[in-house]
C-alpha cells in the first residue's frame, strides 16, 4: 500500500539518503518502507509504500502511519533546514537585492546565516535557534501530513511555512544594513589607512595599554602622551564622540612608526583594537608579557 508521495522540483542535496536513515530506523522496528522514485516533468516523485501484511494486522494500520508521519516528518524537517535553508537564503538574495554583484550577495548570505543562529545576550553562535526552526517546520509537516497524502515540498515551504519564511527574508534585511555598515566602515578605514602613510610620523614608538577600561598611551620611555586639546573640545561639543574615538584620532595625528598594544585581553575596547590594528596595518603588534603588561590593570594616569 502506497502511504505517501513525496515531490520535489527542486533538486536537494542529501534528500534520499536522510529519506533512507529514517527508513532503516523504522525497518529495525519492524516497520519495512520502500519507496520508488518517479521523475514526471520537471518534478521528481518519492512513492513510499508499506507491505500489506503488515496493515492486517490488528490496530496496526494507524500506528504504522503515525510512526510513518513522525519519521518523515523529522527527515524532511531536518532537509529543509539544514540543506534547503542556504539555498533559500541565496534564493531570497538573488529575487529581492538582484542589484548586488555575485561577491556582494555572498557576503550578505554570510551576514543573513549568521543571523540567524546568532544569540544577542552571549554574542555567540546559539543552535538552539535552529532547533526552534526544525520544531516548528516539523510540526508543520505533521499537521499537513495527518490529512494528505501528497506534499509538493516547494510548494509546502513556500505556502505553508510562511512565517519560517517571513524569518529568513528578516534575516536578509538585517544582513544588507550589516554588509552595508561593514562596508561603510571598511571604506572609512582606507581613508584613515591613506592619510597615516601621508602623515610623517611624530615619534618612532607609541605604546598603547589597556587598563581598567581604560586606554592610556605612552612614549618609548614611558612618559604618558597627552590628547589634542583640540580634539578634546570636539568631545565636549559633540557627544556622539567618544574617548576611545578621541585616542585613536590622537594617534592617527601622531602617526607612529611602530604601536605596541598592551593589556589586552581580547574582548575589552575589542572595536578599538581592531580598529587600530585595520589603520596602522603592519605597524601594529600586541604584547602580553612584559612589565607594562602586568601593571595595566593597576595602572591610573597621574
Amino acid at each position: 500500500m502506497r502511504l505517501l508521495t513525496i515531490g520535489s522540483i527542486e533538486p536537494i542535496a542529501g534528500f534520499e539518503d536522510r529519506l533512507k536513515l529514517e527508513f532503516d530506523l523504522l525497518k529495525e522496528d519492524g516497520f519495512e518502507i520502500t519507496y520508488k522514485k518517479i521523475a514526471k516533468d520537471n518534478i521528481s516523485f518519492y512513492h513510499c509504500y508499506v507491505d500489506d501484511e503488515l496493515l492486517l494486522m490488528e490496530n496496526n494500520f494507524i500506528n504504522i502511519k503515525q510512526r510513518f508521519i513522525n519519521c518523515i516528518a523529522n527527515a524532511l524537517s531536518d532537509v529543509i533546514i539544514n540543506y534547503w535553508e542556504p539555498e533559500l537564503i541565496r534564493r531570497i538574495i538573488r529575487e529581492n537585492y538582484f542589484y548586488f554583484n555575485k561577491t556582494e550577495q555572498g557576503m550578505i548570505f554570510d551576514f543573513a546565516y549568521s543571523i540567524l543562529n546568532y544569540n544577542e545576550i552571549s554574542g555567540k553562535r546559539d543552535i538552539s535557534y535552529q532547533i526552534k526552526r526544525k520544531n516548528y517546520v516539523l510540526h508543520k509537516i505533521q499537521e499537513f501530513l495527518s490529512t494528505s497524502g501528497l506534499i509538493i515540498l516547494d510548494g509546502f515551504v513556500n505556502f505553508r511555512l510562511k512565517e519560517y519564511m517571513r524569518q529568513l527574508e528578516d534575516s536578509v534585511d538585517i544582513a544588507i544594513d550589516e554588509y552595508l555598515m561593514d562596508k561603510e566602515y571598511n571604506e572609512f578605514i582606507k581613508l584613515l589607512r591613506h592619510f597615516v602613510d601621508l602623515q610623517e610620523p611624530k615619534r618612532d614608538l607609541v605604546n598603547v595599554v589597556f587598563s581598567n577600561h581604560k586606554i592610556i598611551l605612552m612614549d618609548e620611555n614611558l612618559n604618558y602622551i597627552e590628547r589634542d586639546s583640540s580634539l578634546d573640545l570636539i568631545a565636549k561639543e559633540n557627544p556622539d564622540v567618544n574617548m576611545d574615538d578621541i585616542t585613536v584620532s590622537t594617534l592617527i595625528n601622531i602617526a607612529p612608526r611602530r604601536i605596541t598594544i598592551h593589556g589586552f585581553n581580547g574582548n575589552e575596547k575589542r572595536e578599538v583594537a581592531h580598529a587600530l590594528y585595520s589603520i596602522f596595518e603592519g605597524r601594529v603588534r600586541f604584547c602580553n608579557h612584559c612589565e607594562l603588561c602586568a601593571k595595566s590593570k593597576s595602572l591610573t594616569k597621574k
